[in-house]
């Protein structure tokens, strides 16, 4: 193992040209780098396996892929993502109405979720508010279904469901359980609360949604938020602090677009009486 690394380590430093002229060894297809390298020690000149670029990068790629895996299970031992259903699990982008749906709103997820390692890097998340039924959790679902499927750990969850978790555990397990949600939220690479403003309204649930808030700042991790409530509603009911930091953290979008739970609902009525009266009475 201790001659692998030592191998492995030299692998990007070593140079190509004068090392490998001298004996026959093969080369990456892909890559072209040389897949073996030529050590001497006491014993004498032998020939060892080398990692070219590509099997690098194929290395470093699944240790990613390892880490988020582990990420996403420690989030679901202790939160699930009580909003990805089966229904939530067709919210997609691939699935989207553009026929009634806000084409803009698509296009900020899409380019959310292709540009996602610049949006982590620079903790840049969404605050998304508007009129109810106008798509803010579909948006939501499909950002962070693509990004799971990604591997990409994510925590999508409705503000009653977080508070009421963070209360059970409590109830359960006194206040140490707080702090072992707080900590566990740590692991999402992205972390998304729908429908802010709908959970009940007490000091306590709007203490722990600021401790939440402020959890993701410190650690600069991105967070996104939908909600129905106004601005000024937010800034009112969450205090200067919690809305100072979702200033810091969110780019602040409306979403104007028509009910379209209403017009889906509309649409079902209209194919269930036309279903229902076939042929007349």
């Amino acid at each position: 193992m201790l001659l692998t690394k030592k191998v492995l380590g030299k692998s990007e430093n070593v140079k190509l040209d004068s090392v490998y002229e001298t004996a026959a060894i093969h080369k990456c297809p892909i890559c072209k780098e040389p897949i073996g390298t030529i050590i001497t020690t006491w014993f004498g000149t032998r020939l060892y396996p080398r990692a070219c670029r590509c099997r690098r990068e194929a290395l470093k790629a699944q240790r990613i892929r390892d880490k988020n895996l582990e990420k996403q299970i420690r989030l679901n031992q202790v939160i699930s993502n009580s909003l990805m259903n089966n229904k939530s699990r067709k919210f997609t982008l691939d699935n989207w109405d553009h026929s009634i749906a806000n084409e803009n709103l698509f296009k900020v997820a899409k380019n959310y979720i292709d540009k996602f390692p610049k949006m982590k890097e620079d903790n840049n998340g969404i605050l998304l508010h508007g009129s109810a039924g106008n798509g803010k959790t579909y948006f939501s679902a499909c950002i962070a279904n693509a990004l799971m499927e990604k591997l990409v750990p994510v925590i999508c969850v409705g503000a009653i469901g977080l508070t009421e978790r963070i209360s059970q555990g409590k109830r359960n397990w006194g206040n140490d359980s707080i702090f072992t949600v707080l900590n566990t939220l740590e692991n999402a690479d992205l972390l998304i609360i729908d429908d802010l403003g709908t959970e009940e309204d007490t000091k306590w649930t709007r203490s722990m949604i600021y401790q939440i808030i402020e959890k993701r700042n410190s650690m600069n991790l991105p967070l996104i938020v939908t909600t129905n409530i106004s601005l000024e509603e937010l800034q009112s009911r969450y205090d200067d602090r919690t809305y100072s930091r979702l200033l810091g953290m969110c780019n602040f979008l409306k979403n104007n677009w028509q009910d379209i739970r209403r017009l889906k609902g509309e649409e079902k009525s209209n194919r269930f009486l036309e279903e229902l009266f076939q042929g007349g009475y």
